[in-house]
């Protein structure tokens, strides 16, 4: 009788585990929200089960947006309309058993890519690193004015990613402009770090005004005043160390885009602010 109780308690484990006698989990659908989709940007989602016995098979009931289509448990295509759709997600396996999910689906704009300037919250006293970083969407520049009342930068400590940038800071205005452009979109990247001394112990106030350049070159709001477009940056950004006839971006004209182009655009660039101009800058 001893030697019968592990057998006993093994049969017992597997009725308590399965207790529909089938040997097979329970159809179930994986997928319990969709991701979202922007407008005129390509989309994919995959839908998949587990449990009860392959193959599945996958259907969706509702109207889907313009431009996406459903096929073999996917959704895919690029979206022409915004808005919310509902929809009901059907599998059924190959008993045919079968199991439907809501589901809602929605479309909007876009997001924008943003600068994302990482500074102490708390008081300090000592010198501190300012990062930034490009997130969200991708991006191939930006424009940066930055006001720093009781701040001064140490311009030499500029570590950037990108060495097509011009920096500029005027010490009456308090005013610190960064134009930096890039030879291909950046996304949740550091883009540069700057080292600041507070003039007395203080909290780190920002207060930034910036401009973003899309994956296409545009801007992303009105630009910053300066003496020259920043197309003209980023087409240095972009040909850097290339040698050729009539590169983009060689300022100089000698055949090449380097660091004496970098100079010859800094010529002009960053306009004076004017006395109104500075007070309005002021935090």
């Amino acid at each position: 009788m001893r030697k019968a109780w592990p057998l006993l308690l093994l049969l017992a484990a597997c009725g308590t585990q399965d207790p529909g006698g089938t040997g097979l989990e329970a159809l179930r659908l994986t997928a319990t929200t969709l991701p979202p989709a922007y407008l005129g940007e390509p989309y994919s989602a995959a839908f998949s089960a587990e449990g009860g016995v392959r193959p599945y098979s996958f259907s969706l009931e509702g109207r889907l947006p313009q431009g996406l289509v459903f096929q073999g448990g996917r959704l895919s295509g690029v979206p022409k309309e915004k808005g919310q759709f509902s929809l009901i997600l059907t599998v059924e396996d190959g008993a045919k058993n079968s199991r439907a999910q809501k589901l809602t689906l929605t479309v909007s704009d876009p997001p924008l890519p943003r600068l994302t300037l990482v500074a102490p919250q708390a008081q300090v006293e000592a010198p501190f690193l300012l990062l930034g970083r490009v997130e969200v969407r991708e991006a191939v520049g930006f424009q940066l004015e930055l006001p720093l009342k009781d701040l001064t930068p140490a311009l030499e400590s500029l570590k950037a990613l990108s060495p097509a940038y011009l920096l500029d800071f005027d010490p009456a205005s308090s005013l610190l402009r960064l134009d930096m452009a890039f030879a291909k979109p950046l996304k949740d990247q550091e883009a540069f770090r700057l080292l600041l001394t507070p003039a007395k112990p203080l909290a780190p106030r920002l207060s930034p005004k910036v401009v973003l350049y899309d994956k296409e070159g545009k801007p992303l709001g009105q630009p910053l005043p300066r003496g020259k477009p920043f197309a003209a940056l980023w087409e240095v950004a972009q040909n850097l160390g290339k040698e050729g006839e009539g590169l983009k971006g060689d300022q100089n004209g000698d055949g090449k885009v380097d660091g004496e182009d970098l100079k010859a655009l800094a010529e002009g660039y960053f306009p004076k602010a004017s006395p109104g101009q500075e007070e309005e800058r002021a935090p």
